[in-house]
């Protein structure tokens, strides 16, 4: 293995593309021998007007290759823009996740959306996907019964003496805090509890004071 940067010319435009091979088969004694790039449009390139339409402008062997490649290449963007930076260079990705054409942006979401598709549906199919867990009912209740059963032998609101005073300490602290509007408080005779909702079948309205 012998990883190396490269760049190579297209005589006829006069554009570069810039690369590295790095692999367990990189040598670069393999550039446009055997490597014609991983780049679909030099290799369109090749199939149109032969190999012998290009030639090896600079090669380096150096263990850093692939990240040299890319830092090579985000200079000349930042210093050309991306229009130049088409007009001069023959690459088309900058480096993973940055695309420079419409057409490759489009081909990547194309990918993307169907990725997402194909995900949405296993998560359908088994039951997990999130508008189904907010439509389903039967899952809210299942969980509600859950709670329900994990609060049995729960003493801990029981330790509190629920006073008139202490009530409305509660509700002035409450104020302002948008996470108890709407809200009441709820007993199962031992536990008080303060939801939106009924937290469990055993709860009734209202609070059980301490003694």
């Amino acid at each position: 293995m012998k990883p190396y940067y490269y760049v190579i010319k297209h005589k006829p435009s006069g554009k570069l593309y810039v690369g590295s091979q790095y692999g367990k088969n990189s040598n670069p004694e393999n550039l446009l021998t055997t490597y014609f790039t991983s780049s679909k449009l030099v290799k369109e390139l090749i199939e149109k007007d032969g190999v012998e339409s290009f030639e090896i402008e600079y090669i380096d062997c150096r263990p850093d290759a692939r990240e040299y490649e890319q830092k090579f290449l985000m200079k000349r963007y930042e210093k050309h823009g991306r229009d130049k930076f088409l007009q001069l260079y023959l690459n088309r990705n900058l480096s993973p996740g940055i695309l420079l054409t419409e057409e490759i942006i489009e081909k990547a979401n194309k990918k993307r959306r169907i990725s997402n598709s194909i995900s949405a549906k296993k998560l359908i199919k088994e039951g997990r996907h999130n508008f189904q867990m907010q439509i389903n009912p039967s899952k809210f209740e299942k969980n509600r019964k859950k709670s329900s059963e994990r609060m049995k032998g729960n003493n801990y609101g029981s330790l509190r003496n629920m006073t008139d005073e202490l009530k409305q300490k509660l509700a002035e602290k409450s104020k302002g805090n948008t996470n108890v509007r709407g809200t009441k408080w709820w007993t199962n005779g031992i536990v008080n509890k303060r939801s939106r909702e009924c937290p469990g079948e055993e709860f009734k309205l209202g609070t059980t004071k301490g003694k």
